[in-house]
């Protein structure tokens, strides 16, 4: 049985992979294991691929272990949701906060689907009516 919802950012999975923040990884193990629904927007898989590639470029994780983690993450019970129908509120929201359209479609998300929102981004959280700062 499924015991909360929540909106994963790409921020808490590359802190859950590559930086092994506890917290970050709680969260990641619990959809793993199916103790929360968790759902991001589609574009998560990129902003992860992105992450993974800035980290490369800086030394800190070769390619392999990269795509590794990147395999992992994407074998992941996360539902993802298409974003055009979160662009136009995405837009919205983001003109209102001074946030990204990208992180607005996260808030959107977790607030049509009155899911906590689980993010490592300070501003994103403090925007956001529910949620968890992953430090």
């Amino acid at each position: 049985m499924i015991a909360a919802r929540a909106v994963l950012d790409a921020s808490v999975l590359i802190r859950a992979s590559i930086d092994r923040t506890e917290v970050a990884r709680g969260w990641v193990d619990a959809v793993e294991r199916a103790d929360v629904e968790g759902t991001a927007p589609d574009l998560v898989w990129l902003e992860v691929a992105s992450a993974l590639r800035k980290y490369i470029a800086a030394g800190s994780i070769e390619q392999p272990v990269a795509s590794r983690a990147l395999a992992r993450l994407l074998a992941l019970p996360l539902q993802t949701r298409a974003l055009s129908g979160l662009a136009e509120p995405a837009l919205a929201r983001s003109l209102s906060l001074g946030l990204s359209v990208y992180d607005a479609s996260y808030l959107v998300l977790a607030e049509a689907s009155d899911s906590l929102l689980v993010t490592a981004d300070e501003r994103l959280a403090a925007a956001a009516a529910r949620a968890e700062l992953v430090v």
